[in-house]
C-alpha cells in the first residue's frame, strides 16, 4: 500500500512539474508555498551568493525543514545558510513548483531549465 502512494505521489508530482514549470515572468514575485513566507529553510552558500543554481531540494519527513542546495558535494558545515522560504523563492522562482512536495520526499534537476525528478528520502 505504502509503495502504491508513493508511486500515485511521484507520478502526481511528475505531471505538476512537467506541466507547471512554464517560464512565466509573474514568477519573479510570487510565492505559492503553504508555509509561511517566514519558514527557515536552509540553502548553501553558493545558491545565496548565486554562484550555482537550485538543483537539489529536501522537505525533510522528522520537522519538515525545506533544504535548497546546488547540488554539488563540495559542502562544510560553513556553507549551510537559514534563510526564509520567501527568500529562497526570491532567488529562484521556480522552486514555487515544489510547494506540494510531501515530507520526506527530494527533488532534483540537472539544470534550471529541466523538470524536476522526485524521490522519496532516505532514512
Amino acid at each position: 500500500m505504502a509503495k502504491k502512494l508513493a508511486f500515485f505521489l511521484l507520478s502526481t508530482l511528475s505531471m505538476i512539474s512537467l506541466f507547471g514549470q512554464k517560464k512565466d515572468n509573474n514568477l519573479k514575485h510570487s510565492y505559492s508555498f503553504a508555509e509561511p513566507e517566514n519558514t527557515a529553510c536552509i540553502v548553501c552558500s553558493h545558491v545565496l551568493t548565486k554562484q550555482r543554481t537550485i538543483l537539489f531540494a529536501s522537505h525533510d519527513k522528522d520537522d519538515g525543514t525545506w533544504q535548497f542546495l546546488c547540488g554539488q558535494s563540495d559542502h562544510t558545515d560553513s556553507d549551510a545558510k537559514l534563510i526564509s522560504l520567501k527568500q529562497a523563492t526570491g532567488i529562484d522562482p521556480s522552486i514555487n513548483a515544489l510547494k506540494l512536495l510531501p515530507l520526506g520526499f527530494g527533488a532534483e534537476r540537472e539544470s534550471v531549465k529541466q523538470p524536476w525528478t522526485f524521490f522519496p528520502m532516505k532514512n
